[in-house]
């Protein structure tokens, strides 16, 4: 294994191949009833690793471009008025751009952090029962006027942020296996992996649209998962927490209004203040849970395994034509014409141009 320029370009044009049918598959409105969230997260999971693990290998198949590839080669060599290159000028708005993202995240969320320290903390014993059954430690509970809807925040020691509202104790018991959910499932994290795919990739329109539509698939997710051994009885009253819990955020609707700010999107929300919506499909996900479909998922699961894989035995490279020395009879051997491959026999075979040009000993490459 080994890394070069055309292996990360090969990871950055694979990794947005990939996105395309999750972006398609994620943004569909029935998407959580139709497909497992699961599966959506561990798509986009693996989509990440393929851009963040861009090496090459010996099993390489390369294919050259004539055309389409030593075009944009001359294009990002290009040196207008004999000043910088067009690739260094490309590279540094790259930088920036995805700095600019994360710099905003990091403030958004350091102003979210002191924000929360000056809450109040008041005291809730249907909480303090509810958490105490569920075995949740009171610590990690925060109960707080200064939030309208349930919230988890912080990654290494997350935290349960709860409203002052008026609900049962059934609804609290709710609400802390919803929040509690999200921890366990480490939702915080993979908010956080999207957003560093949003730095890099800003200028793709299809990751900022699949990071907003994140939480609402977190949402669904997170409802899968808690009521999916529940009876009729039971889902009913987790989707009336919901609604209690809603209807006490819209209480508060014009207060938020005037004082609302921009938040991190390090913070998982049980509800929006405006998530009717949204609201009707989870009831709608919640009582009439999506058809089982095992070999479906499968084949989706193994189609997308197959052609992880597979992105990495295809490399794309700008074809070079033969120099003036190869056409004499002499070859000229670079590290980016050539490269050696060790066979299944145990000897080293040394490759030029896509041609094999024989054997060399393990004695030659030390």
């Amino acid at each position: 294994m080994s890394f070069s320029i055309f292996s990360f370009l090969n990871a950055v044009f694979w990794f947005n191949v990939i996105l395309i049918p999750i972006a398609i598959i994620q943004l569909r409105g029935n998407a959580a009833k139709r497909y497992s969230p699961v599966l959506l997260a561990a798509l986009a999971l693996l989509a990440a690793v393929r851009v963040f693990l861009p090496v090459d290998s010996s099993m390489f198949l390369v294919i050259r471009s004539y055309h389409v590839l030593r075009f944009l080669q001359r294009v990002l060599t290009y040196r207008p008025f004999g000043l910088v290159a067009v690739w260094e000028v490309t590279v540094g708005l790259w930088i920036a751009g995805a700095l600019t993202v994360c710099i905003r995240e990091i403030y958004l969320c350091q102003r979210d952090r002191r924000t929360r320290r000056s809450w109040v903390h008041v005291h809730n014993e249907r909480v303090v029962s509810a958490a105490t059954a569920l075995g949740i430690p009171l610590e990690r509970i925060v109960v707080t006027p200064a939030v309208g809807v349930p919230m988890v925040s912080g990654l290494f020691h997350p935290r349960i942020y709860l409203p002052d509202a008026d609900l049962t104790d059934e609804d609290w018991t709710w609400v802390l296996k919803h929040e509690q959910t999200h921890v366990k499932k480490g939702d915080l994290w993979i908010k956080l992996l999207y957003l560093v795919l949003e730095g890099l990739f800003f200028w793709n329109p299809l990751v900022p649209m699949l990071e907003d539509n994140l939480s609402d698939l977190l949402e669904f997710r997170c409802d899968y998962f808690v009521t999916r051994n529940c009876t009729d009885d039971e889902k009913r009253a987790y989707l009336l927490a919901i609604l209690h819990v809603l209807q006490h955020a819209k209480a508060k609707e014009e207060k938020e209004k005037r004082s609302r700010k921009s938040r991190s999107h390090m913070s998982a929300f049980m509800v929006a203040n405006d998530s009717e919506r949204l609201l009707r499909e989870r009831v709608d996900a919640v009582e009439n849970p999506r058809p089982k479909r095992p070999f479906l998922h499968i084949a989706l699961a193994l189609i997308s395994v197959v052609l992880f894989l597979a992105s990495y035995l295809v490399l794309f490279q700008p074809a070079v034509n033969p120099s003036a020395e190869e056409v004499d009879g002499e070859v000229v051997i670079t590290q980016d014409n050539s490269y050696i491959r060790l066979t299944e026999a145990g000897t080293y075979e040394l490759w030029v141009e896509n041609r094999c040009f024989g054997t060399v000993s393990y004695t030659h490459l030390t």
